[in-house]
């Protein structure tokens, strides 16, 4: 008698892969919700593969090498979470997103050989700290704020060291990254600045008023 295709798909094969596609997708939406490269789509596909390939390589490697192909799903998933890391000029954006394709990986393969205590465990964990953390971060960034200051001037009205006093005068760490000088004599000096708001405001007011600046910008770092 032919068997039918429910029958040939075990049940609980289903349920892991029911499983996965839900972990992935809540895994999938803070990153979802903070706008990153990869979001529900990505994390929910990334989990359901990971799990499939867990369940094919028990199969496939039973009974002497059940792990031959799981063992290779974290080196797959390193190409695609170097994929969504970009260098800025002064930072690098992405490294959490990477992290979280890590996870999402992980816990595919932890659903896979059906340790669903540890995958609701280590999801509501990891959600804890994509979430919970970040609002701390922000209450940090409240208190202690970091920019990159672009400063121009002429090479007869400032020097470097005078410009590195001008932070310190604000009680505002510092560290120089770049210091250039064009044929027209204006050296164009970038610093990473780290302080007080209150103090981020006061220089700022300081070289908006200053003369002998022949320009500043300012970037906001992102956290």
């Amino acid at each position: 008698m032919e068997q039918s295709i429910f029958q040939v798909i075990e049940e609980h094969q289903l349920l892991k892969v029911l499983v996965a596609l839900i972990v992935g997708g809540v895994l999938g939406m803070e990153r979802e919700y903070r706008h990153k490269a990869a979001g529900m789509r990505t994390l929910a596909l990334i989990c359901v593969g990971s799990t499939l390939f867990t369940m094919l390589s028990v199969e496939l490697g039973y009974p002497s090498s059940p792990d031959r192909v799981a063992s290779n799903i974290l080196t797959g998933v390193g190409f695609i979470g170097a994929g969504v890391i970009f260098k800025g000029d002064y930072t690098i954006d992405g490294i959490t997103t990477a992290a979280t394709i890590w996870i999402a990986s992980a816990l595919g393969i932890a659903i896979g050989v059906s340790h669903y205590l540890l995958v609701a465990l280590t999801l509501g964990i990891v959600l804890l700290l994509l979430i919970g953390l970040k609002v701390l971060e922000g209450k940090i960034g409240e208190i202690r704020e970091k920019r990159t200051y672009t400063i121009g001037y002429h090479v007869d009205q400032y020097s470097p060291d005078e410009i590195a006093a001008i932070f310190k005068r604000f009680d505002l760490k510092h560290k120089q990254l770049l210091h250039t000088r064009n044929e027209k004599l204006i050296v164009e000096d970038k610093y990473e600045v780290a302080g007080r708001p209150q103090a981020i405001a006061a220089i700022n007011a300081f070289l908006m008023s200053d003369k002998n600046i022949h320009h500043y910008s300012v970037q906001v770092n992102p956290l």
